[in-house]
């Protein structure tokens, strides 16, 4: 049956970011400083920086990326607050895996916000320990709609039961108490299918024959034959003799 584990509050300290554009993003990446924005409803965009490495925890934690941050704006003499958030989006260097910038999401935790749920299979399932079959993995994250506090870390399912042939579809899943997923509940999140073996296909190569230009030795063949083509007689000359004895 499938289970749902409820995200943890964590708490992140972020700084106001004085400068934009590439450079100054840059020097701060440098310095173990990533940039980023901060958002919500009736609350305008504020560029922000964070340190690296605290960034870093917060999304490594149990709760990962999706769990309900108490965000705190360290402005020094100037601005600061604590506002409950969310981390919407993090960019990451491609190769590196560096995180290059973050967005955050403040929200009101009275009010039922939507979220993406990573979806996690535990088990193996009987039809690849005794058949051999493959358990491929399809969706592995479904949209939840629930309040800020009881967003599920993760929804966990346990397909040891599962033969070939056998499906698990979002209806399978479940969720804490006043969640709701909203993901079609006929998707196919995951299935035990037979293994199929490669056959190898050998192809034999077609043997052409090359190709005989005949064209020129036709036409000397033509050429040959008009040459030795003896002239047609149009007739033999009467002997004298005839001639006389005619008359």
């Amino acid at each position: 049956m499938a289970k749902a584990k409820t995200a943890i509050k964590q708490e992140l300290t972020i700084q106001p970011r004085k400068s934009d554009g590439t450079r100054p993003a840059r020097r701060l990446r440098l310095t173990g400083v990533v940039p980023g924005v901060v958002y919500g409803r009736s609350f305008k965009p504020m560029a922000v920086q964070v340190n690296a490495r605290e960034m870093s925890k917060v999304l490594r934690a149990a709760a990962g990326a999706h769990s309900v941050l108490n965000l705190k704006l360290d402005g020094g003499k100037g601005e600061s607050w604590e506002k409950p958030a969310l981390v919407a989006e993090v960019q990451h260097h491609p190769v590196s895996g560096h995180i290059l910038h973050v967005d955050f999401r403040t929200i009101t935790l009275t009010e039922r916000i939507k979220v993406p749920v990573g979806v996690e299979l535990t088990g193996v399932p009987i039809g690849v320990k005794q058949d051999g079959g493959v358990l491929e993995h399809f969706l592995r994250e479904v949209e939840v709609e629930c309040l800020p506090a009881e967003i599920p870390a993760h929804i966990t399912f346990d397909v040891s039961n599962l033969g070939i042939g056998q499906n698990v579809h979002v209806r399978d899943l479940a969720v804490p108490a006043g969640a709701k997923i909203l993901t079609d509940p006929d998707s196919t999140i995951a299935a035990v299918q037979a293994h199929r073996e490669e056959k190898v296909v050998e192809e034999v190569a077609a043997v052409t024959e090359p190709e005989v230009i005949r064209e020129k030795k036709d036409k000397e063949d033509e050429g040959e034959a008009e040459a030795g083509e003896k002239p047609e007689a149009k007739g033999k000359p009467e002997a004298k003799g005839e001639d006389k004895a005619k008359k």
